[in-house]
């Protein structure tokens, strides 16, 4: 296995601790929120780091291209849920992103079935950006600095980028769809 694929299988096992210190940070406080916190950043950065060692040294594998998308969505996924629970986002944003990560993941599916492999899109990698940048201002402020309402509107660019891309995907994909029997 090469650097950029162990560092997107590291993304992955970050997801657990992530879990376990943010969903603590309600009853354990703040040191719970800010561990949480340089979790997601160091995640975070491994997303840039594979992408880049992997275009620059010849890297690129299919089963990068297959589970660098699907570390990101176990992390962001993760933080979105969460952040329901704890009244931080309204359930509909978490909705949405997981509604069109099955999709996606439905279409690479179909395309697998061809012996084809789509990689994550430009605007695909902005809307990821854009959730981990989001989610990172909601881990450091947490509840007590800005209003809850201010996370929600932060939070829509990155909901309109998921409908978007999500959408271009399936204009992309609509023929997969009407080869189906």
């Amino acid at each position: 296995m090469n650097l950029p694929n162990k560092l997107t299988t590291a993304r992955m096992l970050l997801a657990i601790p992530f879990i376990y210190f943010l969903e603590g940070a309600e009853t354990n406080g703040t040191i719970f929120r800010y561990i949480a916190f340089l979790l997601f950043v160091v995640a975070s950065l491994t997303d840039w780091l594979d992408g880049y060692l992997a275009r620059k040294h010849n890297l690129v594998t299919d089963f990068g291209k297959l589970m660098d998308p699907l570390a990101d969505k176990i992390l962001v996924i993760s933080a979105m849920v969460i952040f329901v629970s704890l009244g931080w986002l309204p359930s509909w944003m978490s909705i949405v992103v997981i509604a069109r990560e099955f999709l996606i993941s439905g279409i690479r599916t179909l395309a697998a079935t061809q012996g084809e492999v789509i990689p994550a899109g430009n605007l695909g990698k902005y809307k990821t950006t854009t959730q981990m940048i989001v989610i990172i201002i909601m881990l450091f402020f947490g509840d007590k600095y800005w209003s809850i309402k201010y996370y929600e509107y932060m939070m829509l660019i990155p909901v309109i980028l998921t409908i978007w891309s999500g959408w271009e995907y399936t204009v992309k994909a609509k023929h997969y769809f009407l080869n189906q029997s």
